[in-house]
């Protein structure tokens, strides 16, 4: 299942170097069949030389489930590594739903969006901003002055990080560790830091060790302007960015 859906965009006429739904009208889309072949080949192979390394013996389980509903009688994790949305800048559900749909886990890709971090349509019982850290209270605060809907969808985003943590801290063990990989972004002239917020929240939550490293964002298709929204676009009239994200590390 993770071939197919990794088959289905070239497969299809969505634009290949765009990760935001675009037609191509000149793109021919790949035979499926051949597609699926030549990736299942590459994840093939790429198993095989994890097998392959000396002392590797770990037993594997893969679980879809959503972390703030676990509910761990003792931490299990030695390791957490997550990637969070970059918020005000994707509507992730958009993103993904050619594999959604063809998967058959919705028969409209917008339902997702209602259950989706960092999506304006999210639906959320605990939006206070009250409650947020110092950090997410003045981005808010800020963003408020310029888009107060725009506000409201980051705060949702921003208890959402931090009920992440807090249940990052429930799973890891002592002496384990969580990484996250996270961008920033900017709204309407307003820096948005998420991973100031993030190591906020981890600080909060009694992590410590806590390192930072900011890299350069080279093997993802991404384009290198943003709109007036702050959202990526094509368009070279809009301001250039130089796409970099965050590794944070945290012991426990």
């Amino acid at each position: 299942m993770t071939a197919f859906s990794n088959t289905l965009k070239p497969c299809s006429r969505w634009l290949t170097k765009s990760i935001k739904p675009q037609l191509d009208p000149y793109k021919i889309p790949m035979n499926p069949l051949k597609a699926f072949i030549g990736q299942t080949g590459i994840m093939k192979k790429a198993n095989l030389e994890l097998l392959n390394i000396d002392g590797f013996n770990s037993a594997i389980k893969i679980q879809t489930k959503n972390i703030l509903c676990i509910r761990p009688s003792t931490p299990f994790a030695d390791l957490v590594i997550t990637s969070p949305p970059y918020v005000t800048s994707y509507e992730y559900a958009d993103l993904h739903q050619l594999s959604t749909m063809w998967l058959g886990y919705v028969d409209d890709y917008k339902e997702l969006r209602r259950g989706t971090i960092g999506s304006e349509y999210r639906n959320s019982k605990n939006n206070d901003k009250n409650l947020l850290n110092s950090t997410g209270k003045l981005i808010c605060n800020k963003l408020a002055t310029v888009d107060r809907p725009k506000s409201k969808a980051v705060q949702k985003y921003f208890h959402d990080i931090e009920q992440t943590v807090t249940q990052t801290k429930k799973i890891v063990r002592q002496d384990g560790f969580a990484s996250f990989v996270i961008g920033n972004t900017k709204y309407k002239g307003v820096f948005v830091n998420n991973a100031k917020f993030l190591t906020h929240c981890l600080i909060d939550n009694n992590f410590s060790d806590i390192k930072i490293t900011k890299r350069k964002i080279s093997s993802k298709i991404l384009t290198p302007f943003r709109d007036e929204y702050g959202q990526f676009s094509n368009d070279c009239t809009g301001k250039k960015v130089y796409s970099h994200e965050y590794l944070i590390i945290a012991k426990n």
